[in-house]
């Protein structure tokens, strides 16, 4: 684990290899305001928080809050780690995370480090958010996920964008493409001297406009070679053709509709059994696109039937 101190007021505590089985590494971002400390993401569980902790208690009688960029599992499930802070994220991020935390813990355990709590943010907004006092702005920028934000520390010109930049592809969980670089568009014509990537550490803007890049590339369906993130690639092309899918399975049953319902029973026509649900992202990459549209009809099937007895 890494300790780099950025600016005259940030910490990055970044987690290497080993400790973060499905990333690489991992990185938490902690700012120290005047009147507050800042969190950015809390990584996968309460011994991993260790440090944080440790870090925040040197410096007594300031309060903390918490910011989830989004609502991935290895960026909230050490939120349990600290009691009685407020814990801030975008209103479709909380929302995301009601949705699919059970399901995403059932299956991905193996990756706590530490124990896990599951605690929500009871503070959320749905554009901004500023503590004016501290010159700390959370803004909404969908990308990555539907619920992505980024933190700017207006008084040191740096921000941290979370997953919406990565080394050396950025990793698609939401199928709106064009919002997505126009997120990145923003954070390059933005001022900020220092962008932090949640999985990248500092990064430049050649690889966020080599992202961008690749977006566009990705949108218009064009061929891409890819020397590094291959596996990335693969999976991006594969998940947008379930996301798809699960659209259109939101837009039939709206506020009826269960995401862990909907992820079990479609798998299962699928022919996977629940407990391979662990290796989901492996299934996502290996699963041809024409088999799912070959699923498909007996699944809408399933939701028309579910539909009628309503």
């Amino acid at each position: 684990m890494k300790i780099q101190q950025i600016g005259s007021r940030g910490v990055l505590f970044t987690f290497q290899d080993g400790d973060s089985p499905m990333t690489g590494e991992t990185s938490v971002y902690l700012i120290e305001g005047r009147y507050r400390f800042y969190l950015c993401d809390t990584f996968l569980g309460n011994r991993s928080m260790s440090v944080v902790k440790n870090y925040i208690q040197e410096t007594p009688r300031k309060d903390l809050v918490i910011f989830n960029s989004h609502s991935d599992y290895d960026h909230i499930w050490g939120n349990g780690a600290f009691e009685g802070c407020e814990i801030v994220a975008h209103e479709f991020a909380r929302r995301r995370m009601e949705e699919r935390w059970d399901y995403d813990f059932e299956n991905l355990e193996r990756f706590q480090d530490g124990e896990v709590l599951k605690r929500l943010p009871g503070i959320t907004f749905s554009d901004r958010l500023v503590f004016e006092d501290d010159d700390i702005e959370f803004r909404y920028m969908p990308g990555h996920t539907l619920c992505s934000s980024i933190c700017l520390d207006r008084r040191e010109s740096v921000v941290f964008v979370g997953d919406l930049v990565e080394d050396p592809l950025p990793l698609t969980l939401w199928n709106d493409l064009i919002t997505f670089m126009e997120s990145l568009k923003t954070i390059l014509e933005s001022s900020c001297q220092t962008v932090i990537s949640g999985h990248s550490g500092i990064v430049a803007g050649n690889l966020i406009r080599s992202n961008l890049e690749y977006l566009k590339a990705l949108f218009l369906g064009e061929e891409i070679d890819v020397e590094e993130g291959e596996e990335t690639h693969l999976f991006n092309t594969k998940y947008l053709d379930f996301l798809h899918y699960e659209d259109i399975a939101r837009k039939m049953l709206g506020e009826k509709f269960d995401f862990v319902q909907f992820k079990r029973e479609f798998w299962q026509m699928l022919g996977v059994e629940r407990e391979s649900l662990k290796f989901e992202s492996r299934l996502i990459r290996q699963t041809p696109s024409e088999r799912l549209e070959e699923i498909w009809p007996q699944y809408e099937e399933l939701l028309n039937s579910r539909k009628a007895l309503e």
